[in-house]
């Protein structure tokens, strides 16, 4: 379970992500969504003693976090989901558009870990 203190550190990334989008700099809005994703799975894995210090570790921690989730298949999606965020970041592989299509989409798996939505105040 996270602290409320770590909730907070998540929705103040997912903030930024969202006023990155807000101003059209849809890469920088895309890390910053990867960031929260992330930052979210490193507090996980950090409470199950569980490697989080490289992208490796981060993913492989949220790779075992969706595979214990009832729709596991589904949370498997919303993680590969989240990293192609982080890839957009980093080389620009979606269109602008695509980028605001599924940005409700890109919480998914950050909503998974807190078990409520990101924007709803804990």
């Amino acid at each position: 379970m996270l602290t409320p203190e770590q909730v907070r550190k998540i929705q103040s990334t997912v903030w930024e992500a969202d006023l990155a989008l807000g101003r059209q700099d849809y890469q920088l809005a895309s890390q910053k969504m990867w960031d929260a994703t992330a930052l979210a799975i490193k507090f996980v894995a950090e409470e199950r003693g569980w490697p989080h210090a490289t992208f490796d570790d981060i993913y492989a921690a949220g790779h075992k976090i969706a595979l214990e989730q009832d729709d596991d298949s589904a949370a498997v999606s919303e993680l590969n989901f989240a990293e192609c965020y982080r890839a957009n970041a980093q080389w620009k592989m979606f269109d602008d558009s695509e980028v605001v299509e599924d940005w409700n989409l890109a919480s998914g798996f950050i909503e998974r870990i807190l078990g409520h939505p990101i924007r709803q105040l804990s």
